[in-house]
């Protein structure tokens, strides 16, 4: 469906365990590289993206596994690339989350290694602090040239440089809408720096009816009246919200809302001319797209297909198809 209304892409959440309550929050998820293989197949216009976690996965396997999966969906594969801060999940696999400086420098290995197996011809070797490797090479080459679209969400410090020198995209969370601007264009000075071009994503959550009143009853319903309130908390505490000195209790609160609401995206809630301008703002700030959750993509989707989509074409915001 999402194919044929001509949107971008597609990219899943990693997750190996749920958070718990009553409805176990991403719980239920299926492994990416896989999945992406699968709808690549299926699919003929859409960009599929896999979330990998670096440490969980030799580089050599994940250079094979992603070339195969560009060539399933001929040069329509990408990579998310998460260096990890779950340490639940990674004890599931026995691993220890390095500290955080150490998993930027595993990632920086990793994407090297990984990207040298993209483009070059000849046999390497590679000696590292994480990996030690002999003779790798792999043929095919991937179909995207000179490779598959790679995004990051580093936010910060390590992370943010990570994400600058390696990624065409960036994941950029809204904590306070009032910062996101400025923050971007911190990010496309330190781009501009690097010699890159890294352009800024975000990540939302939708709920369009045809009047605002029931978009945001629903939205209430679903997220306030049924809010699955021991994975919101523990989504709350995990992420480093809550103990957040640079936070006031205003924007906790609102970022707690919007993890019952949408796993902490953005909040486009309203009829479709209310959503409209809502996504109208994010590019304004300087946002060029947008990872859109809704609660039911299958009952959802078409409406947002059929109301909102034209507007955006309207104003500027889309190419028709």
């Amino acid at each position: 469906m999402a194919d044929e209304a001509g949107i971008e892409f597609m990219i899943p959440l990693g997750r190996w365990a749920g958070y718990g309550g009553e409805s176990d929050h991403n719980g239920n998820s299926f492994e990416t590289l896989v999945w992406a293989a699968g709808l690549l197949a299926a699919t003929e216009k859409i960009k599929i993206f896999s979330t990998l976690h670096v440490a969980m996965v030799n580089p050599v396997f994940a250079a094979k596994q992603m070339v195969t999966a560009d060539h399933i969906g001929r040069g329509r594969f990408g990579l998310n690339i998460v260096c990890g801060w779950n340490q639940e999940e990674f004890a599931m696999l026995g691993i220890n989350l390095d500290a955080h400086q150490e998993r930027y420098e595993l990632g920086e290995e990793w994407i090297k290694i990984v990207t040298n197996i993209w483009q070059e011809e000849k046999p390497f070797s590679f000696k590292g602090k994480f990996f030690h490797l002999k003779n790798v090479q792999a043929k095919p080459k991937p179909i995207s040239q000179p490779r598959p679209i790679i995004m990051n969400a580093g936010q910060s410090g390590p992370g943010l440089n990570f994400a600058v020198r390696n990624a065409d995209y960036l994941f950029r969370a809204i904590q306070k809408m009032s910062t996101a601007k400025t923050e971007i264009q911190e990010v496309k000075k330190l781009s501009e720096k690097l010699n890159r071009n890294v352009d800024v994503f975000t990540n939302a959550y939708c709920v369009c009816r045809p009047t605002n009143r029931e978009a945001e009853e629903f939205h209430h319903y679903y997220a306030v009246e049924n809010a699955n309130e021991e994975a919101v908390e523990k989504m709350y505490v995990g992420r480093g919200i809550k103990d957040n000195p640079d936070l006031s209790d205003a924007v906790k609160a609102d970022i707690k809302l919007r993890m019952a609401g949408g796993n902490s995206g953005y909040p486009l809630i309203g009829d479709p001319d209310t959503v409209t301008s809502k996504i109208k703002m994010l590019s304004e700030a300087g946002f060029c797209g947008i990872a859109m959750g809704l609660v039911n993509f299958l009952d959802e989707l078409p409406y947002f297909r059929d109301e909102v989509l034209p507007r955006l074409e309207r104003i500027g915001l889309r190419h028709p198809i």
